[in-house]
């Protein structure tokens, strides 16, 4: 009976845990570092809603199978900057302390003065 309860009360605080998530919203700023050759810029991604802690991914342009090409880690901050990211398609993955995950694709490009 009182390892019944446990594992009821540890699923009660997963299911609450879920249905008390918040989505993520942020915003993405390309800068382009235009004295370097060949040219790149820096990805920075402000998530203005969501649960810390963060991983923030760069990922190949495919959302569902894309190679993870490199990750932060988990972190407290709510912005994060990719470095010098060459030209090319990219998709920026977010995912917070609750796993809820949003993103989309930049794309950096060649010709951009």
């Amino acid at each position: 009976m009182k390892r019944t309860a446990i594992i009821c009360m540890i699923m009660l605080s997963l299911l609450t845990l879920r249905a008390f998530s918040q989505e993520i919203s942020y915003e993405i700023k390309v800068s382009y570092n235009e004295n370097q050759i060949p040219l790149t810029a820096d990805i920075k991604i402000n998530v203005t809603k969501g649960t810390p802690f963060y991983t923030f991914y760069l990922m190949t342009n495919d959302p569902v199978h894309g190679e993870i090409l490199r990750e932060s880690g988990p972190v407290e901050k709510r912005s994060f900057t990719f470095d010098a990211v060459q030209t090319g398609k990219y998709f920026i993955k977010i995912v917070d302390r609750n796993g809820m995950s949003a993103g989309k694709t930049v794309d950096i490009a060649s010709g951009n003065n």
